[in-house]
């Protein structure tokens, strides 16, 4: 045997069966990207990235068995493979709407399709990683294809300012959480999830504090968090709409998953710092995202602010460092990609008309030119509010219920609270709609991918808020498996 030889057999060979959706992404990316060098037509484009992610997330339901591959730096379980399915589906779905929302604002650029397939990628990299280094990179792919993504409006100075100010913002975050790797390693010696857990334990020392409080704020703003949501809004209302849908829905439940898997996995033991500190940022979340998207008469820009809201929300399930708590942050975080797929693809549908500019008042008397959008756009406020029986009611209860049970009184105290002050703006659009005359005149026109995905996905809302039951056991399940691997690996 050769030195090559015995180096490779060392080595060994990764399991590439448990990669199969990751190298399906892969592979689509860079055809779409070969594709776009020698073609003009969108179509071709969009017809490649949709067939390359069927093909993907039909791969998903098709590993019966899990596996920890790539030397350790990659794990392929349930709750990743759950994840990765959601957000493949959820990703299709935002594509087949981006292609007439892009030619009616003249910015069809072929860059969108393979930037959104490396973004992808970056996500489901994030959601199978055990160790520090693999979420990392993950975590930056992720987030250098959005960077782009949101500034590709090339004419447009809003959207240059909003991928700035991401960009100067975000790269502020991955110096942070740099540097609490590094001094996680330092204390630990290792990057694995499952060694840092058997090294730590329960001893908290200043070293490892410093290390996690760096990793949470650094998470935080990814997360947008308050006091780290700086970049949010205007990110979100300068990139084109189909855009703001995938930032805020599906690179959002991707961060979430990240954060449960890393505070689970690997701090477990000392989840009395980190339970605390995410408590904080959820109840400044819940208050500042609230109260100042009561002043926004720009829905797009409400909706920013609503998504920081939302953060508080899922992140205070972490207050409850237990098994409900994290049923109830999987649960809500799945939900939540629902609600806001639906409310921003029905925000991109209506702004293709030049007349449209989300300003609070387009939404008058929209009821009586469009009841069937109207009533979809009504399931999504009222799901965000959490009016029963729409599953936003059913994800604040679990929440709710978590911290009521790990007696965290006070927060549970401030979801309410803010939720009640919520009302103000998500029931504002909707007696817009209803109660006043229309002002624009004429009907939009909308395509059957638009009516499908909005009117889709709240029945879906409404579907999961009637009989919530499978989708909390399948979240409870996903809690089971992620407690009982702490510390295996």
């Amino acid at each position: 045997m050769t030195i090559v030889q015995q180096i490779a057999s060392g080595f060994g060979v990764p399991n590439f069966n448990v990669l199969l959706p990751e190298i399906i992404v892969l592979a689509t990316a860079i055809l779409v990207f070969v594709l776009e060098l020698f073609t003009k037509n969108r179509n071709i484009l969009l017809i490649n990235s949709v067939l390359g992610l069927s093909l993907a997330t039909l791969s998903t339901l098709t590993i019966t068995e899990g596996d920890v591959t790539l030397y350790d730096l990659y794990i392929v379980d349930s709750f990743s493979l759950v994840f990765k399915f959601f957000l493949l589906i959820s990703t299709i779905l935002i594509i087949i709407n981006l292609q007439s929302y892009v030619d009616s604002k003249k910015t069809s650029y072929g860059e969108y399709y393979y930037l959104i397939l490396f973004s992808l990628l970056g996500m489901m990299i994030m959601v199978s990683s055990p160790n520090l280094v693999s979420f990392y990179i993950g975590l930056e792919l992720m987030s250098v294809s959005i960077y782009i993504l949101v500034g590709l409006w090339r004419k447009d100075y809003k959207s240059k300012e909003g991928a700035f100010k991401y960009l100067i913002i975000g790269g502020a975050g991955t110096a942070v959480i740099s540097y609490a790797i590094a001094l996680l390693y330092g204390k630990t010696g290792s990057f694995d999830f499952a060694r840092i857990f058997n090294e730590v334990q329960d001893k908290a020392d200043i070293g490892l504090t410093a290390g996690l409080v760096l990793l949470i704020l650094g998470l935080a703003l990814k997360a947008s968090a308050v006091p780290l949501h700086f970049w949010t809004p205007d990110a979100y209302e300068a990139a084109p709409t189909p855009i703001t849908a995938f930032l805020a829905s599906i690179s959002k439940v991707a961060t979430y998953a990240l954060i449960l898997r890393v505070m689970a996995e690997a701090f477990l033991l000392v989840n009395s710092i980190w339970s605390y500190a995410w408590a904080i940022l959820a109840a400044a979340s819940m208050f500042v995202g609230n109260i100042i998207a009561l002043r926004q008469k720009n829905v797009k820009r409400m909706l920013a602010y609503s998504s920081i809201a939302h953060t508080g929300y899922i992140l205070a399930a972490l207050a409850s460092p237990n098994g409900m708590g994290f049923t109830a942050l999987i649960f809500y975080s799945l939900v939540y990609m629902f609600m806001a797929i639906g409310g921003f693809i029905f925000l991109s549908a209506f702004e293709k008309d030049s007349r449209w500019t989300n300003d609070i008042d387009n939404f008058k008397g929209l009821a009586k030119k469009h009841p069937i959008m109207a009533l979809f756009m009504l399931i999504y406020m009222f799901s965000m509010l959490g009016i029963p029986p729409t599953v936003g009611f059913m994800g604040k209860f679990g929440v709710f219920m978590a911290l009521i049970l790990s007696n965290v009184w006070w927060l549970a105290v401030v979801l309410v609270i803010t939720s009640v002050i919520s009302a103000g703006y998500y029931l504002r659009v909707v007696a817009y709609m209803y109660m006043y005359e229309p002002v624009i005149e004429g009907k939009f026109n909308l395509t059957v991918s638009e009516k499908f995905t909005v009117g889709f996905l709240a029945i879906v809302v409404l579907i999961l808020g009637i009989y919530p039951t499978v989708f909390w056991d399948i979240s409870n399940i996903l809690t089971s498996i992620l407690i009982m691997s702490v510390g295996v690996r």
